[in-house]
């Protein structure tokens, strides 16, 4: 199973922590971060970049030149550590949350602060049954529901790699939702097997990651 790490942003809004913070990210990470004007967007770019970090010094040790892993990006846009492809990983931030999830198999992991969304779109990238499930909750718990699927979809797309090319609206993931937090999901068409798994989040977030099985 993947290892989760969640962490707020709040204090690398102060740009002496910026400061500090631009030196223990991989280069990449450094420049796009180094581009960024608004404070919120930058933390929150910054705070990804020091969680995978440290996950990655947790999993591997000190073995990198001064304890920082570089990253790379594959030819879709997935990054992955230059040196240890074989440990795969997925950053995801919103509101004031960053999430990293690290592997020893294909991953993919989201986090989303509760928002107002377009209200159509469930209709467009949800399944029916989903759709279906969210119309037959209460009021006061489909807030959650709605973006605990969301979650699950975006995680799903990291996890390929692939963007959109497999159409959202044909995964149901409401056996997640249903069945305490996690399901397994075969693909018959090229026998992938997947874990999808909400993960426990401060109030006011949904997360979750799917990995493969």
């Amino acid at each position: 199973m993947a290892d989760i790490y969640l962490s707020g942003i709040r204090i690398l809004e102060n740009e002496i922590n910026v400061k500090t913070a631009l030196t223990q990210v991989d280069p990449l990470r450094r420049a796009d971060a180094a581009q960024i004007k608004d404070p919120k967007k930058r933390a929150q770019s910054l705070a990804a970049g020091l969680l995978v970090q440290y996950a990655a010094r947790e999993r591997l040790g000190e073995a990198a030149p001064a304890g920082i892993y570089e990253i790379v990006t594959g030819e879709k846009g997935k990054p992955y550590f230059k040196d240890f492809p074989n440990l795969h990983f997925s950053i995801s931030h919103s509101g004031q949350m960053v999430l990293v999830a690290l592997s020893d198999r294909a991953v993919g992991a989201d986090i989303q602060e509760w928002k107002e969304l377009k209200a159509d779109i469930a209709g467009r990238f949800f399944h029916p049954k989903e759709t279906e499930y969210l119309r037959g909750m209460p009021a006061s718990a489909s807030e959650k529901a709605f973006f605990d699927l969301w979650c699950l979809k975006e995680s799903y797309i990291k996890y390929t790699g692939e963007g959109l090319a497999q159409p959202l609206d044909e995964l149901d993931f409401t056996p997640v939702l249903q069945g305490g937090g996690f399901a397994v999901f075969e693909f018959t068409e090229d026998s992938s097997r997947i874990r999808a798994e909400l993960i426990e989040a401060p109030h006011g977030y949904s997360a979750a990651v799917i990995e493969a099985f």
